[in-house]
């Protein structure tokens, strides 16, 4: 795998030309149930990882970069 490079015309990071997905995972305690979110934009899918860890009834977050 290559190294993360800085797209000017799509205005996104790829990987050998390949966007990299930013995605937050959590396990809700009411119901245990697993949930994903994926975001283009690393600012939005961060602020949503820091919000999903001080969330009451979220636990086992983690942020991710995919394809890596």
């Amino acid at each position: 795998m290559g190294e993360k490079k800085w797209n000017a015309t799509t205005g996104r990071w790829e990987i050998d030309g390949v966007p990299i997905t930013y995605r937050v995972t959590w396990k809700s305690i009411d119901t245990g149930e697993e949930h994903v979110r994926d975001f283009n934009d690393i600012d939005q899918g961060y602020d949503f990882y820091q919000l999903m860890q001080r969330d009451a009834y979220s636990i086992k977050v983690t942020w991710d970069h995919v394809p890596w």
